[in-house]
């Protein structure tokens, strides 16, 4: 049942990341159109280009720890085998938690003080609406790091060996 639930949701994930990618592409072709066939564009595409970047890259980066596809530095579980690989593994994905963590944190007090002194950001929205993708997709690479630091590491790529 919850790996039902799972599956759905990263179906979901991976299906807001390529609706965010497209959407992306065809806002820059619409505004490439624009500026070539009318001299003008729309006023918005552009910050909300650069807020779709901003948002594409955390949730790639929520889906790139989803599946341990994430930048690392695991030369000590490569190394060791057994009980002390396992324990190594577990190590570094709390500490990449608590760095996300800490993030996550620092990107909530960035949109605390935005908050403090709102601008617009397109269309009457505030400025700290679209930041709210920093401490959410932070504190969610912590969830994903906490929950792997308890299960078995994923095979090791080249011996094929279980890090467990």
């Amino acid at each position: 049942m919850l790996e039902r639930w799972l599956q759905r949701l990263h179906r979901a994930e991976d299906a807001l990341l390529a609706g965010l990618l497209v959407a992306l592409l065809l806002l820059a072709v619409a505004q490439i159109l624009l500026r070539l066939l009318f001299d003008g564009g729309l006023d918005w595409a552009e910050p909300v280009s650069r807020t779709g970047v901003l948002w594409l890259a955390m949730l790639g980066a929520l889906g790139a720890t989803r599946s341990h596809k994430h930048i690392a530095i695991d030369a000590l579980p490569r190394l060791l085998r057994g009980g002390a690989r396992r324990a190594a593994w577990s190590v570094s994905q709390l500490a990449a938690a608590g760095i996300c963590g800490a993030m996550a944190w620092f990107g909530a007090g960035m949109i605390a003080l935005e908050r403090e002194a709102p601008v617009p950001f397109v269309a009457g929205v505030p400025s700290w609406v679209p930041m709210l993708v920093i401490p959410v997709g932070f504190g969610l690479m912590a969830l994903r790091f906490v929950l792997a630091s308890l299960v078995a590491p994923p095979a090791d790529a080249e011996t094929g060996e279980g890090m467990a």
